[in-house]
């Protein structure tokens, strides 16, 4: 394998692995602000297993930035989507824990989804923004 076959193989991992753990933040923000008007009681649980999911996807995307650093330049977008990630995740663990509103946690949600924008297009993902439209709007344009 070239360089650029090898570069090309690892961005692609890496783009794996972000949007893997991006849908997986989705699924479980949605889960976490769906209407319980009929009381899904089952909701919280499955949305912190979609949470714990992406927490090992973004985990692993960050150990494989670390080892391939030079690979990548060391680009700081890959290491703040991450590091937002942790924050909405720590957001949303410490509201569940403590019973308080949800209210930060959609704002670091969004935090996050704002700064996976800045780096899906240097990964070759959602080139067409339906899913950051989908996180962001609710509704892909």
């Amino acid at each position: 394998m070239d360089e650029n076959e090898s570069f090309e193989f690892k961005r692609t991992y890496l783009g794996q692995l972000f949007f893997s753990g991006f849908t997986s933040a989705y699924q479980a923000h949605e889960l976490l602000f769906k209407d319980r008007s009929n009381d899904k009681s089952l909701d919280l649980p499955i949305a912190m297993a979609y949470l714990t999911e992406a927490h090992n996807y973004f985990l692993n995307a960050q150990t494989f930035f670390i080892d391939n650093f030079d690979t990548f330049d060391g680009r700081s977008e890959f290491s703040d989507t991450i590091d937002q990630f942790n924050i909405y995740n720590d957001e949303f663990l410490t509201n569940i824990r403590t019973d308080h509103s949800h209210q930060w946690s959609d704002i670091e949600y969004r935090s996050f989804v704002n700064k996976f924008s800045e780096a899906k297009g240097l990964l070759n993902i959602d080139s067409d923004n339906y899913w950051v439209d989908l996180a962001l709007n609710g509704q892909a344009d």
